[in-house]
């Protein structure tokens, strides 16, 4: 009877242990994606990878191989991610999803700063005729890289070319809307970084303040006023040593000064177009909030 127990027991062990083993493709591509929405990308890698290898024929197949491109993209692996994105071109050709990972492996190559491939990626997709669902996107994706490079004329090209190829589209009035914020780059302040550096050469710390940094003028100013001071000073007391030293410590402020205008100058030039640039940005947020793009169109860069 004892025995017979055990023997009933061991079965329904076995049993149970089979049942929890039953795996899915589409309870291994559900536990996937919400390692995925955890953030545990490495872990959301392993699991779509298990997919493939125990389902290879899973209507999910392509799903799993587009998740994990997207989870290297999100753990930030870049190359590997561009990597698995051709991969799956190469391995599921006549997918629905092709379009997507199109957009996505633009996007990829733009988050690890290799912006010529991605512009070159973005450029094959945006121009496919008849286009494709997300070759709009594409087009603004693809203005977007350039500002990070400062490069807001080029910017303003694609998006003006997005509202021209998508007239009366959400995606061509976006372009519209982000051409008219590229285009008020021409009402910027700049401040020349010559012209800078050389009001600096006459007048220490004038150049800063024309660059809008009139603290680091004044302390510019003083600072040299106090080595030219003490120059003379030593000088005038036959220190000529101490006058030596004092001229040259001053002479390396001075130039210093010279070389800081300049460089507030760039800087200054640099920050007004970085507001342009956040500006873009925070329209194309506020778009995809309203149309759903699946895929943000935004870098992090």
């Amino acid at each position: 009877m004892r025995k017979t127990l055990l023997t009933l027991l061991f079965s329904v062990c076995i049993a149970s242990a089979a049942l929890e083993l039953t795996l899915t493709d589409g309870g291994q591509f559900d536990f996937a994606g919400e390692l995925f929405s955890r953030g545990e990308y490495f872990k959301a890698v392993l699991e779509y990878e298990r997919l493939l290898h125990h389902f290879p024929d899973s209507p999910l197949a392509d799903d799993a191989a587009f998740g994990i491109a997207l989870s290297y993209d999100g753990a930030g692996e870049y190359g590997v991610a561009a990597s698995s994105y051709r991969q799956f071109l190469a391995d599921f050709p006549a997918s629905e999803l092709v379009s997507q990972v199109r957009l996505a492996l633009g996007r990829s190559l733009a988050l690890g700063r290799n912006y010529v491939d991605a512009r070159w990626e973005l450029e094959g997709l945006a121009g496919e005729s008849p286009p494709l669902e997300t070759s709009g996107r594409s087009r603004i994706l693809r203005g977007l890289t350039f500002l990070p490079t400062w490069e807001l004329e080029r910017a303003e090209a694609d998006f003006l070319r997005a509202a021209g190829d998508f007239p009366g589209e959400p995606v061509g009035v976006l372009g519209d809307t982000l051409a008219e914020i590229a285009a008020r780059r021409a009402e910027l302040r700049r401040v020349n970084p010559g012209l800078a550096s050389l009001a600096s050469a006459l007048v220490p710390g004038l150049g800063q303040i024309i660059a809008g940094e009139f603290w680091d003028g004044v302390l510019a100013f003083t600072t040299n006023a106090l080595w030219i001071g003490a120059t003379w000073w030593a000088v005038g007391e036959g220190e000529y040593a101490t006058a030596a030293l004092t001229g040259f410590v001053g002479a390396g402020f001075y130039l210093g000064n010279v070389y800081n205008a300049g460089q507030a100058a760039e800087e200054s030039n640099r920050r007004a177009v970085a507001a342009l640039a956040s500006e873009i940005v925070l329209e194309v947020r506020r778009w995809e909030t309203e149309h759903g793009t699946g895929l943000t169109l935004i870098p992090t860069y």
